[in-house]
């Protein structure tokens, strides 16, 4: 399904990619720069990056993609993830561990009731 939302949606992303892809290439220490910038409140880019995933998702369900259909790409997105992360797993594992994770988890609570909500959601539309 190629509604005129998910195209608008792909192209942002190709042009977003095309940029990071271009400064990664000729300007990695720039690129460094602007993600340490837009991390540097990171309650900030957390707030602003979930406010736009509710965004999204409104978008693409509005575009008529139901929610099973998103989920299913976010298991794709997931294991890319984890296929760019796992170099690097053991020593965010050792970090993770050496913090306060009572503390970690109440700092997550925004990002975990966001996939909460969705995985239920879309186990009530599988079910129905």
């Amino acid at each position: 399904m190629n509604s005129p939302i998910t195209q608008i949606l792909a192209a942002l992303l190709l042009l977003l990619s095309a940029v990071k892809m271009a400064m990664l290439a000729t300007r990695p220490r720039a690129w460094f720069g602007f993600a340490r910038w837009i991390y540097r409140h990171p309650e900030i880019t957390s707030r602003v990056a979930l406010m736009s995933a509710a965004l999204v998702l409104w978008l693409l369900v509005r575009s008529g993609l139901d929610i099973v259909e998103i989920l299913a790409v976010c298991l794709f997105m997931s294991l890319l993830m984890i296929a760019g992360l796992a170099p690097y797993a053991p020593r965010l594992l050792d970090w993770i561990e050496s913090q306060d994770l009572r503390q970690l988890t109440r700092e997550q609570g925004g990002y975990v009731l966001a996939w909460l909500a969705l995985l239920l959601w879309g186990a009530f539309i599988l079910l129905a």
